[in-house]
């Protein structure tokens, strides 16, 4: 019977088991269910991770592209800039560039009126030439690169190749005159492709969006993609809106996963029915094996989840050394890139430097560290690179940081050019140079500047051999008409003076045949005044002028330059307004402009002058930069030649631009009328078509004082008294100048030599009240002279005049502050005006 009671339990005892035996089966597959969850959330959530860290890998090797991209065409800006950029030589470096780098379709370069005038490569993309920048996107975007001065990239747009595609534009300033903007067209598909050999083409899947989301390019996907394993990231910035996706393809499951989920479920429902078996077997073991099975239980989830977890770090330290060799990668081509930007700069023949916000010097070409006399970069490298070169100024004075243009340019935040300093050199002497600074600006503030300089040193010389060179081409024509107006003068002269003695001897009144004789000699004067003007060695002193009366003298030799079939007219304005200039300079401007009319004529035609008051309104200064708001006078020279072209006339103010032969023009005419008019505050425009002739009109400032009263008002000479010490080597000159003299009231004690005025001093010098000498004579000049008189009477006033051109005068150390000069011939006006002057002074003293 104990055998029977045992093999037979109680109905109570099985319910009990199997109530038991359905709870912990029900606990276990809770169990099961949870060490599934945990291990497909860190499955997931790895693979989030790993799909965040190749987008922002994926993202940064295609900005790395794009910013390259754009360096190259800054450096192209920098070089378009200088003037240093040719067509020829744009299509070769442009051409090789993109030949290297396939993202790009193609570059572009855009005139300042947003019209297509190269592209590079020209070969396929011939059509876009000679186009205006008419798309909406590229003229809002080029618009907006100008305004900002600094790179910009476009929306995604369908260009005229009918690909998907995005531009960068680049602007291109001289100083504060826009040039234009180089473009750089990218194509969304070859961008896409170079990220393909950086890839895993099983696990991950590439394309390219807009802001919207609407695609723009995509490789081939190889497989079923996981929708919920998607990340984007911007490519470029907000405005433009270009986004990488990337998107993981549906592997896969993992076998381990598979087979630990078997196996679990496997030893639940066999420990689920050995504990069945159990509870119906032996009741009352049920506390003790319901004991071990939870132990078991327990450890088997240890166990589970132990090599969940090793399995995950096993896949974490696969993914990190994946990152780290890419890292790795990225890290060597920024090295290679930086390798080749260094290349570049140690290349060029223009020396560039950058500094810091404090002015120190952060980097340095090999041309800056040749013109400045050092052997390495690091003699520069952190130090304060203005208090080593550019430290004074040309004249020796001390320059204060704040004056430097290019400490300005951070502080203003704007490009700066300068073109008439000097920078000094490690052993202390100085060069004249041109330089351009630019200020460097990261995350909207500026940082530091790029200054770029040139020694002008060459420059200048050949400068200024051009420019006496130049006027060589009119001395023919000036020659003829010269010799004739001198032999008219002479003739009425000499006339005059056989007349004068006539009638002396006859007892008849002479006065007016000596007013013929005075006139004859002050025309012969204004022909000498407009020859130095011409080759320009007259002293350049602005003043208070009348450019009617100055056009008026001008009109007869200016009709000497021109051929005879030109007609020549003048439309002088009423009332014009005074300006400030020196009237040589204003001979300049009309004869280069004649010149320049006469070689736009060949076959003859009309050159007309007009001058006119004008008010240069605001709106019209904010459309040119070079004018200011406020009263003009305008002087305009027009003709009726050939005319040029809008690209002709953005170079013509340009020096050595000219569109001549060889040999037949310099280019340096309308850069000297350019340089005047700016020097003297005005502004200059031109107005040309093809076939149109052309109109080139001048603005100067109005000078606002009052009008100078005619030279007929002058007041006469007023009486002076004075011993003067006349020191002379012309006889003739000696005997008129003493007769001058003692006309105006003066004592007048002669010399006809140096050394016979030092001995004069010597003896009388406490009579003399002043010294007037000839600059120029043999044994001693009048410098030296005057030098040799003060040592015995520092006090001594000495005025000197002289015949020669203001080149030997100021050879001869004459022309300094302190010193007094009259120019030859002697007017007695202006002579008895400065001799007063200077008495004056004397007395005061």
């Amino acid at each position: 019977m104990s055998y029977l009671k045992g093999q037979h339990q109680h109905p109570r005892n099985r319910s009990a088991a199997v109530r038991y035996s359905a709870i912990l089966f029900a606990a276990f597959l809770v169990v099961f269910g949870l060490i599934v969850w945990f291990t497909e959330g860190n499955n997931f959530r790895a693979k989030q991770n790993d799909l965040a860290s190749r987008t922002r890998t994926f993202s940064g090797s295609l900005q790395l592209t794009l910013e390259g991209d754009v360096s190259y065409l800054e450096l192209l800006a920098l070089d378009r800039a200088s003037g240093k950029l040719t067509a020829h030589l744009f299509q070769e470096r442009a051409g090789q560039y993109v030949q290297a780098h396939p993202q790009l379709i193609n570059i572009t370069w855009v005139d300042a009126d947003f019209r297509i005038t190269d592209v590079a490569p020209l070969a396929p993309n011939r059509q876009i030439v000679g186009l205006q920048l008419n798309l909406p996107e590229p003229k809002r975007v080029s618009a907006l690169a100008r305004e900002r001065r600094k790179p910009v990239y476009t929306r995604p747009f369908e260009a005229i190749q009918g690909r998907p595609s995005f531009e960068v534009w680049v602007p291109v300033f001289r100083g504060d005159t826009f040039l234009g903007l180089f473009g750089g067209v990218y194509s969304c598909d070859k961008l896409l492709q170079q990220l393909v050999a950086h890839t895993q083409p099983r696990l991950y899947h590439l394309s390219l969006t807009d802001s919207s989301g609407s695609l723009l390019a995509t490789i081939p996907p190889t497989g079923p993609l996981d929708r919920q394993c998607s990340k984007e990231m911007a490519v470029t910035g907000p405005e433009s809106g270009v986004m990488l996706r990337v998107t993981r393809y549906q592997g896969r499951s993992d076998w381990r996963l598979h087979l630990l989920k078997a196996i679990s479920l496997l030893l639940i429902l066999g420990m689920s029915y050995t504990l069945w078996n159990l509870k119906m077997e032996i009741d009352e073991r049920k506390r003790a094996e319901e004991e071990i099975k939870k132990q078991a239980a327990l450890l088997e989830e240890e166990i589970t989840e132990r090599q969940a977890a090793q399995e995950s770090l096993q896949e974490q330290a696969t993914l990190l050394e994946e990152e780290v060799s890419e890292r790795w990668q990225a890290e060597e081509a920024l090295r290679e890139s930086e390798e080749r930007l260094r290349l570049l700069l140690d290349s060029t023949g223009e020396a560039i430097y950058g500094i810091d916000i404090e002015g120190n010097c952060t980097f340095c070409n090999r041309a800056c560290l040749r013109m400045l006399g050092y052997q390495s970069d690091a003699d520069l490298l952190g130090k304060n690179i203005h208090d080593i070169m550019h430290h004074s100024y040309p004249d020796g004075r001390p320059m204060p940081q704040e004056e430097c243009g290019a400490h300005n340019t951070m502080l203003q935040g704007k490009g700066s050019h300068v073109a008439d300093e000097v920078f000094w050199r490690a052993d202390g002497s100085s060069f004249p140079v041109e330089y351009w600074s630019y200020p460097q600006v990261k995350d909207g503030k500026v940082v530091g500047a790029v200054v770029a300089f040139i020694n002008t040193t060459e420059r200048r010389h050949l400068e200024e051999q051009f420019r006496q060179s130049q006027k060589m081409e009119s001395i023919g024509r000036l020659a003829g008409g010269v010799a004739h107006d001198f032999n008219n003068m002479l003739s009425v002269i000499s006339g005059a003076a056989e007349l004068s003695k006539r009638k002396l001897e006859d007892g008849e009144p002479i006065g007016q045949y000596l007013e013929l004789i005075i006139n004859a000699a002050r025309r012969s004067s204004d022909i000498t005044r407009q020859l130095l003007a011409f080759s320009r060695k007259e002293v350049v002193s602005p003043k208070q002028v009348q450019l009617n009366a100055l056009i008026e003298d001008s009109l007869k030799i200016l009709a000497r330059l021109i051929s005879e079939d030109v007609k020549l007219s003048f439309r002088p304005a009423p009332e014009l307004w005074s300006v400030m200039i020196a009237p040589s300079q204003v001979d300049q401007i009309l004869m280069n402009l004649a010149v320049n009319a006469r070689d736009a004529m060949p076959d003859g035609g009309n050159l007309t002058i007009e001058t006119a008051n004008v008010q240069i309104p605001s709106h019209y200064a904010y459309l040119h930069p070079d004018a200011r708001p406020g009263d003009y006078v305008q002087l305009s020279v027009s003709d009726t030649g050939h005319g040029m072209d809008k690209t002709v006339a953005a170079h013509i103010f340009e020096p050595f631009f000219t569109t001549k032969g060889q040999g037949k023009g310099t280019g340096l005419g309308l850069s000297t009328v350019y340089g005047i008019v700016t020097q003297n505050g005005g502004f200059i425009n031109v107005y040309s078509e093809p076939g149109e002739g052309a109109v080139f009109r001048i603005y100067l400032p109005r000078l606002q004082q009052s009008d100078a009263p005619p030279q007929g008002n002058l007041p006469a000479e007023q009486r002076i008294s004075g011993t003067v010490l006349l020191v002379e080597d012309e006889e003739m000159l000696l005997w008129l100048t003493t007769r001058l003299l003692e006309e105006m009231g003066l004592k007048v004690i002669q010399a006809q030599d140096p050394l016979e005025a030092l001995e004069i001093s010597r003896q009388r010098g406490a009579e003399i009240d002043l010294v007037l000498t000839d600059v120029v004579m043999p044994e001693m000049n009048g410098r030296e002279l005057a030098e040799r008189i003060r040592e015995s009477r520092p006090d001594a006033k000495v005025l000197f005049m002289s015949g020669h051109t203001s080149d030997n005068v100021i050879q001869r150390g004459v022309i300094e502050a302190g010193m007094h000069y009259i120019q030859k011939p002697l007017e007695m006006e202006k002579l008895n005006r400065k001799i007063a002057e200077m008495l004056a002074e004397r007395q005061k003293g």
